[in-house]
């Protein structure tokens, strides 16, 4: 497994989470939207991100047209620890009423940080798709001497 269980605690319990999804196309143009809540799979390297639904079709086509790949950065709105998560498409699926869950979630941690922002942000299963993938690297990307090296399970990159 390439996503351990701290990395999974991470991606599960912190609150605000900022999660930042990039994708390139064939001529190796990028583009990144805001995620807006995180799923893991359990006992599976499988993530699963919410966008918004006006972007899925753009996120789409730069997919589809390029490698498949799928680059997120996670970073925690307090401490900045921060993880790059790189894999390859799964599939993109409208999002259902089970989904408003992890959409809520995601919706109370950034209110934390930005109260006049998110009290007016509309998120639930009507505004967003899932765009799920394969994990295939871990990349420690929190602010320090660590900073994008790969993630090696067990290793504390915390600076102290």
């Amino acid at each position: 497994m390439i996503l351990d269980d701290s990395v999974v605690h991470f991606l599960r319990k912190t609150e605000p989470l900022y999660i930042h999804l990039a994708v390139a196309n064939s001529e190796g143009r990028s583009y990144s939207v805001r995620g807006f809540g995180v799923q893991t799979n359990e006992g599976k390297d499988q993530l699963k991100i919410f966008i918004l639904k006006s972007q899925t079709k753009k996120v789409l086509s730069f997919i589809h047209s390029g490698t498949g790949k799928i680059s997120c950065l996670f970073t925690d709105g307090f401490t900045n620890e921060s993880y790059q998560i790189k894999g390859s498409f799964i599939e993109s699926k409208l999002c259902a009423e089970e989904d408003n869950e992890f959409l809520s979630r995601y919706r109370k941690g950034s209110l934390k940080l930005f109260p006049k922002m998110y009290d007016k942000f509309p998120l639930s299963a009507t505004f967003c798709d899932s765009v799920s993938f394969f994990v295939e690297e871990v990349y420690v990307q929190t602010p320090g001497p660590y900073a994008g090296s790969r993630y090696v399970k067990g290793v504390d990159t915390h600076d102290t």
